[in-house]
């Protein structure tokens, strides 16, 4: 019954931002969060005028080591230790210099693990290791299909969220994965094809997602943002996902 009054009040945004003023009149301070929910309910009654709503889970893995230091900023911190060094005392030799003898054990034969993986040499796009500066984010290809997001149709009386989470367990086994759904607003929506598509952001916290027999997906990768145009063919959607990602 409130699912039903709900998406009444959808397709009467007027009525409906009527009906929010008479019953609770918001003082001042209140104004602006008011205004935000008619926002809201109306980009969710154009969106439903628009055909049908569909939920997408954007499915990412953070960062593993910090990014490399931009030439900009290299440039800055040589400039800032210069202006530092004007000012620094010099202190005895004996204070400053290392000894051999002081240098023991594993410190002494330490080398860095190299940025660069086995999967970045090879191009192995279906690995979670590679791009290690960069979050990466999963995209999914049905047999014969083209690639896209992980996504369902809206069910009767299912936040969009929901929608995504099941969109998600849908295509992998999240037995297998730690997910966190980032928040219950949708980072962005776009109208494509026969309705509306609203889109979830998902960090991988931990585990190795892998597709399910029967999700109907047959590929995945794992691509930067900066690979989105290589797989994403829909001019609104890569424009959306360069934005909100």
């Amino acid at each position: 019954m409130a699912s039903s009054l709900f998406r009444r009040l959808l397709s009467q945004p007027q009525t409906a931002a009527a009906l929010l003023q008479a019953c609770s009149p918001a003082p001042a301070a209140a104004r602006p969060f008011q205004l935000v929910q008619l926002a809201a309910l109306s980009a969710s009654a154009a969106a439903a005028a628009a055909g049908k709503l569909y939920g997408a889970c954007v499915l990412e893995r953070l960062p593993i080591v910090a990014p490399e230091t931009p030439a900009w900023e290299q440039e800055y911190l040589e400039w800032q230790a210069g202006v530092r060094a004007k000012y620094l005392k010099q202190l005895p030799p004996e204070f400053t210099d290392v000894k051999d003898s002081e240098v023991q054990g594993e410190a002494s034969r330490y080398e860095p693990a190299s940025r660069e993986t086995e999967a970045d040499r090879t191009n192995d796009r279906r690995s979670l290791q590679r791009r290690l500066d960069q979050r990466l984010f999963m995209l999914v290809k049905p047999k014969g299909g083209s690639w896209a997001l992980m996504q369902q149709e809206n069910a009767e009386g299912e936040t969009m969220r929901q929608t995504a989470e099941r969109a998600l367990a849908d295509a992998v086994d999240t037995s297998a994965v730690q997910p966190y759904f980032v928040g219950n607003a949708p980072a962005g929506h776009v109208q494509l094809g026969d309705g509306t598509t609203f889109f979830h952001r998902c960090q991988l916290i931990q585990g190795v997602p892998m597709l399910k027999g029967g999700s109907g997906y047959t590929e995945h990768v794992w691509v930067a943002k900066d690979e989105m145009g290589d797989y994403i063919k829909e001019p609104e959607l890569l424009q959306l996902l360069q934005k909100m990602l």
